[in-house]
């Protein structure tokens, strides 16, 4: 183990799916909240990172958005306005991937040696 490392990191069995808003969520986000312009346009800044589970046929790269991609549009909107009338409907998989840049990493390790503990919703 290298001299720098406090413990040994370990390798968790989770994939990540890292997701950006491209501007039509930008837009959206910024045409329901009459008052919060200023904080829509730095949107583009932040980023979700989802943990998936593992998808044993790791060939199919994309199996794990199609099984998650309406769990993650409906929390990424509901992150911005919780108003589902004003919410894009139908939401497909087609206009996720045009509101959302979403990138799959199949490698999580956890460099912290604490256990992870869920936040209380």
């Amino acid at each position: 183990m290298a001299k720098s490392l406090k413990h040994m990191p370990r390798s968790i069995n989770r994939a990540a799916l890292v997701v950006r808003p491209r501007q039509p969520y930008l837009d959206w986000a910024a045409s329901v909240d009459a008052e919060a312009p200023e904080h829509a346009k730095d949107l583009h800044k932040r980023v979700s990172v989802y943990l998936l589970g593992e998808d044993p046929k790791e060939e199919d790269e994309t199996a794990p958005l199609e099984n998650y991609f309406e769990e993650i549009f409906e929390l990424e909107l509901s992150a911005w306005y919780t108003d589902e009338d004003l919410w894009p409907k139908p939401r497909t998989l087609a206009l996720f991937h045009e509101w959302f840049e979403a990138v799959g990493e199949s490698v999580v390790t956890d460099l912290e040696p604490g256990p992870i503990r869920a936040e209380k919703q």
